[in-house]
C-alpha cells in the first residue's frame, strides 16, 4: 500500500545516511504495526499562541498510530490524566498562571519501554489585538515650543502663500462706500475691488507659531507688500480711480485650534478662533482719479477716505482673510492646514522597517509648552513570507494616552518627542515575524572556534549519540518562530531598557538531503533583554544573549535518544545563534528627517508601557 512504499523510500533514504536502526526502532516501539508511519500525540487545542486571560484552558490531543496497548500513562504538565482506556485522545484542564506571561505546554505520552512521544504549545495569558486591527493610543508624537521654533522656517517654505492667490484679483473690498455725504443723503457711493494688472505681490514672509493654552497662535508677517485698487462709482459722477496701496510690513495676526480631520483623520484640521488682525507698518497710498471732474472726485474721496489705511484697506483685507471657503477654512488656515500635510513620520519609519504602518489622529492636545499630536497605530506586514508563520493577533496592553514630560529624562530639554506602545510595537514584532523574522537554515555553526559546517561529525563532540550516524553526513539547524516576539512593560532580565519574549522558538536538526527528517527537534521559550542605542548608522537593536536561566526548553522529538540533560545545556548556544539574525532583523535604521531636519536622539526611556524617544531638530547638514 502507498504508506509502504512510502516507508521503503524512507528506509533508502535513511540507510544511505546511516539512519536505517533508528527510523526502525522509532517505527517499532509505540506504532500500530500498519507499516512504518511515525507514532505521534498531537495538541489540537487550544491553538499555538493562543492568548487568553481565563484562569484556565482545556487541552485536547489525539494520538496517532499509536499502539494504545502500548501506552503506559500519560501526562500534561507532569501530572498524569486518566488511563486512555483504549481511546486514542483525551482532554484536561491546565489551570494558568496569572503572574507570569508565557502559558507552555507539554503533553507526553509515555510507552511501555519508556520511549516518549511529545507535543508542545504555548498558551500567552494576556489580550490579544487581532491582526488588522487599530491598536489603540499607540504612537504619540509631542513638538515642544521650542520645537515650533525649529520648524518655524520650515513651515514657511511649505505654506503655498502668494498674495496674488491669498487675495485674488476682483476680490471686493469695499462695497457701495459712501465716499460724499450730505444733508440730502449719499450723492457718491464708490466700489473697491483688488486689481490684476499688477498682481498683488510681497517680496518674503515668514510664519511665527506659539502653542498657548488650547489653542495656537500664529503670525504671518508679510513683507513690501503691494497691491492696486480698483475703484468705480457706483452712484453720483461718473468716475474710476486708481489707488496703489504698498507698506514695508503687513502683520496678519490669529488664533487657531488644531483638530484630527473629522473625515480623513490622518491630517490636521485647522480652524480660525476669531477674526484674524492686520497690522500695517510704514503703510503708503497713491490715488489717482479719471474721468470727469476726476481731479475734483479725488479730492473728495481723500477728503473722505482720510485714513485710507484703517478705514479702507485694513477692514476690506480682514473681511477677505476671515471669510470661509465651501470647506469652512480661512485663506490663512486653508494654507497652514496644507503645510501640515507634510508632518508625516509614519511614511518614512514603515518604509526603513518594510511594514505598512499607519496612525491615524484621534486627538491632538495644545498647551503653552507645545502641542501633543495622539494617534492610534496599525502595522502590517507589506510582504510577507510564504514560508513564515501567518499569526492572527499581537500582545497587547490597554494603556492610556502617552503623557510627555517638560524635560527628557536625563534632564536635557527636547524639540521633539515620540511614544510607541507596547502594543504598537508588538504589531510591528508580528509584522516583522510574517515578513521572515528569525526565520533561518543555518547548516554552519561558531562552537567557539569560528563557523564550522554542521556534520553527525561536528555534532557528535558535544552530543554523543550523533556518533551513530555517518560522520560526513551534512546537518541544517533549522529555526522557526511559531509567535511573534513581544515586548512586555518589564525592563530585561539584566535591567536591559525592555523585556522580549520569544516563545515557542522551533528548533530542528535534520539532514540537508532530506530537511524533513527530524532527527532532533524542540521547542523554547526565550526572555532577552533589549537595549537601544543610537549612532552614525541610527537607531540599533541591541540583543543581550539569554542565559540559560532564561531558558525553558522542551524536546519534543528525540529519535537518537540524545541526553536531555546535555541537550538543555547545549540549546542555550543553538538559541545564540538565532540572536544575531533577531538583531539583525530589528538592526539598525537611519531616522527620517522630520520636515526636513534632522533627528538626533537626546534621550530614550521606558515609561508606563510606552518606548519615549526624545530628539533634538537640527538643520540637514549641505554636503
Amino acid at each position: 500500500m502507498d504508506s509502504d512504499r512510502g516507508a521503503a523510500g524512507q528506509a533508502a533514504r535513511g540507510n544511505r545516511l546511516g539512519l536505517w536502526p533508528f527510523l526502525m526502532l522509532a517505527a517499532l516501539i509505540l506504532g500500530t504495526g500498519c507499516g512504518t508511519r511515525e507514532a505521534r500525540v498531537v495538541i489540537i487545542s487550544p491553538a499555538n499562541g493562543l492568548m487568553t486571560t481565563a484562569p484556565s484552558v482545556e487541552v485536547q490531543a489525539v494520538l496517532l498510530d499509536v499502539n494504545l496497548d502500548a501506552v503506559q500513562e500519560v501526562r500534561v504538565n507532569g501530572l498524569a490524566v486518566p488511563p486512555l482506556a483504549g481511546a486514542a485522545s483525551f482532554t484536561a484542564q491546565v489551570t494558568l498562571d496569572p503572574s507570569q506571561i508565557e502559558q507552555p505546554i507539554l503533553v507526553e505520552v509515555i510507552g511501555e519501554s519508556g520511549t516518549t512521544l511529545r507535543d508542545r504549545i504555548t498558551v500567552i495569558f494576556g489580550t490579544g489585538l487581532p491582526d488588522g486591527d487599530f491598536s489603540p493610543q499607540g504612537i504619540g508624537l509631542r513638538l515642544t515650543d521650542p520645537g515650533l521654533d525649529e520648524i518655524e522656517p520650515i513651515v514657511t517654505d511649505l505654506v503655498p502663500l502668494d498674495l496674488a492667490t491669498l487675495v485674488p484679483a476682483g476680490t471686493l473690498v469695499l462695497d457701495g462706500y459712501c465716499y460724499l455725504d450730505s444733508w440730502f443723503g449719499c450723492t457718491g457711493r464708490v466700489d473697491a475691488s483688488v486689481s490684476g494688472n499688477p498682481a498683488p505681490s510681497i517680496s518674503d514672509f515668514n510664519i511665527d507659531v506659539d502653542s498657548l493654552s488650547g489653542k495656537v497662535a500664529a503670525d504671518v508677517t508679510l513683507s513690501d507688500l503691494y497691491f492696486k485698487l480698483d475703484v468705480n462709482a457706483v452712484t453720483g459722477i461718473g468716475f474710476s480711480c486708481e489707488i496703489v496701496v504698498t507698506a514695508a510690513t503687513a502683520l496678519i495676526q490669529g488664533d487657531f485650534d488644531l483638530a484630527p480631520d473629522s473625515s480623513d483623520p490622518d491630517v490636521v484640521d485647522v480652524s480660525q478662533l476669531g477674526g484674524v488682525n492686520l497690522v500695517f507698518s510704514t503703510f503708503n497710498d497713491n490715488t489717482n482719479c479719471a474721468g470727469f471732474l476726476g481731479g475734483i472726485v479725488e479730492f473728495f474721496v481723500g477728503l473722505a477716505i482720510s485714513d485710507l489705511q484703517n478705514d479702507f484697506v485694513k477692514p476690506g483685507l480682514e473681511d477677505f482673510l476671515n471669510a470661509e471657503d465651501a470647506s469652512g477654512n480661512t485663506p490663512v488656515a486653508g494654507s497652514l492646514e496644507e503645510a501640515l500635510t507634510a508632518v508625516d513620520l509614519t511614511g518614512p519609519v514603515g518604509t526603513a522597517l518594510g511594514v505598512l504602518l499607519e496612525a491615524p489622529l484621534f486627538a491632538i492636545e495644545i498647551d503653552p509648552d507645545g502641542i501633543t499630536l495622539d494617534s492610534d497605530a496599525r502595522v502590517i506586514a507589506a510582504n510577507p513570507d510564504p514560508d513564515a508563520a501567518s499569526l492572527t493577533a499581537s500582545y497587547s496592553i490597554d494603556l492610556p494616552a502617552p503623557a510627555f514630560p517638560p524635560t527628557a529624562p536625563n534632564g536635557s530639554p527636547y524639540d521633539l518627542g515620540l511614544a510607541i506602545s507596547v502594543s504598537a510595537f508588538n504589531q510591528l514584532m508580528m509584522a516583522e515575524t510574517e515578513s521572515g523574522l528569525l526565520l533561518s537554515t543555518l547548516t554552519e555553526i561558531d562552537f567557539g572556534l569560528g563557523a564550522q559546517p554542521i556534520t553527525a561529525g561536528t555534532l557528535a563532540l558535544l552530543l554523543p549519540e550523533f556518533a551513530y550516524l555517518d560522520p560526513t553526513v551534512a546537518l541544517q539547524l533549522d529555526i522557526r518562530p511559531t509567535t511573534a516576539p513581544m515586548i512586555t512593560a518589564e525592563a530585561g532580565p539584566g535591567e536591559e531598557l525592555v523585556e522580549l519574549l520569544l516563545l515557542q522558538l522551533e528548533i530542528k536538526i535534520s539532514p540537508t538531503v532530506e530537511p524533513s527528517l527530524s532527527l532532533l527537534a524542540g521547542a523554547v521559550d526565550v526572555t532577552l533583554g533589549v537595549d537601544i542605542e543610537y549612532g552614525a548608522d541610527g537607531l540599533s537593536f541591541l540583543v543581550t544573549p539569554p542565559t540559560p536561566d532564561n531558558l525553558v526548553v522542551s524536546v519534543v522529538q528525540n529519535p537518537l535518544f540524545v541526553d536531555p540533560a546535555i541537550l538543555e545545556a547545549l540549546m542555550p548556544l543553538l538559541v545564540q545563534t538565532a540572536i544575531p539574525t533577531l538583531a539583525d532583523s530589528l538592526g539598525s535604521f537611519n531616522l527620517p528627517e522630520f520636515l526636513g531636519l534632522q533627528l538626533t536622539l537626546v534621550d530614550l526611556a521606558r515609561i508606563d508601557g510606552y518606548l519615549f524617544l526624545y530628539f533634538d531638530l537640527t538643520p540637514v547638514a549641505v554636503p
